[in-house]
Parts: structure tokens; sequence; C-alpha cells
């Protein structure tokens, strides 16, 4: 259940960071946050603006886009007639999940080196990058707890040599609320999430607030 939760919510996410941000290093800073939910797989129909495709798990989700669908193939602007079949796609918008249907804000064909680096920051989530939405702070002790797109909490040790921003803006940990979209870049130590930068963003689609099925209305991209 973790790894689908994670598969069709967050990597979307992450993928349009690494397509339009051309290999960026360190984590993500999310414009899109919990915009809504998403598909990765390969596709092995195409019907007009429709694409079939088959995820990892075997289940094939129906993709409408729209003539405000943001699609990318090689890092550049394309249109749906450069998509094809066998291509690995990853799409992102309003997903009726029961009915196996995306409405797409956003589509991005992969090459092969996209799906290496998006599988290893898969395998470092919580490791040496995490995000989340923080529930608690406790200055005291300072820690951060936050609750990952995976249902998990995990906490986030901070200290003088963290490094806070907000729209790559030096802020202090009490800027910093309950409630606020945070992705940070750190590593474990004894088990505990160090953070070394700690980076407070702020989604614009939230759940419901995401484009209609088959609308294709834009998605507001990373910073």
């Amino acid at each position: 259940m973790k790894t689908r939760i994670f598969a069709l919510i967050f990597l979307p996410c992450l993928l349009l960071t690494l397509v339009c941000a051309q290999q960026q290093e360190g984590p993500p800073r999310f414009g899109t946050m919990g915009m809504g939910n998403g598909v990765r797989g390969t596709v092995t129909a195409i019907s007009g603006n429709e694409l079939t495709v088959k995820n990892e798990q075997g289940e094939t989700y129906q993709v409408e886009t729209g003539p405000n669908t943001r699609i990318m193939k090689d890092r550049q602007p394309a249109k749906v007639s450069d998509v094809h079949v066998g291509d690995v796609i990853v799409a992102g918008g309003q997903l009726d999940d029961q009915g196996h249907k995306l409405g797409a804000a956003f589509l991005a064909v992969l090459d092969a080196e996209a799906v290496q680096r998006m599988k290893q920051m898969e395998a470092d989530f919580g490791k040496t990058w995490t995000a989340g939405k923080i529930t608690s702070i406790n200055t005291d002790n300072l820690t951060i707890a936050i609750e990952r797109p995976d249902k998990k909490t995990q906490t986030i040790t901070v200290n003088e040599n963290t490094s806070f921003q907000k729209h790559r803006e030096s802020i202090t940990l009490a800027d910093i609320k309950v409630g606020d979209m945070v992705s940070a870049r750190g590593e474990l130590q004894n088990g505990n999430f160090v953070a070394s930068v700690l980076n407070v963003v702020e989604p614009r689609m939230r759940g419901q607030g995401g484009p209609a099925p088959g609308s294709g209305a834009p998605l507001q991209l990373p910073h």
C-alpha cells in the first residue's frame, strides 16, 4: 500500500521537477505539493488525445490530455503526437482512481536517465531528503514532526548548522509554523534525520482544488 500511495501521489511531482529543473541538485522544491494525483507507467495505446498507460503494478489507466496540458519530452515542450506506444511517462492532474482515469495537467516522457534518477530519489526518500506537512514543532529539543505523502510521520532535527529558506530567502525557525509544507535535505544520524537545509514551500493546489478531469488546467511549476 505504501508503494502504491507513493507512486500515485508523490512521484509525479518528483518527475516534473526532474524534467523541468534539468537535473537540479538536491531535493525538489515543490510548487505543487499535494496538488492531486498522478500516474506513472508505459504507454500501451493511443487514441487521439487519450493515452492508455500501464503502471508498475500492472494496472491500466486512461490519461486524457487537453489543450492546456503541459507536455514535456527531452526537456522540451512537446505535443501529444510526440508521445508513442512504449514510452514511459508520468502524468499528474485530477485522478479518478476507481475509474482509473486521469485528466492530465502535465505529462512528461521519461528517458532512461530520468527513470534511473527518479528510482534513486525514491530510494533516498527519508534518508538524504524528505518532505511533508508539519504537524508539530518542539523548540526545546529543536525537532519538527512532519506527515509525509506516504502518510508516515518523520521527525526532522535542526541545529545551528541548518539553513532555513522560503522563496529562496533565509528565514529562522521562528518563521516556520505547524501546517507548513516543507522539503529538507540532510542525513540520518543514529536513526534521526538531521537537516542541513529546510525549505518552506507553498502549495497552490490541494486535492479537490486540482484541475477537473479532462480540463488539462496548467499546474504551478516548481521554483
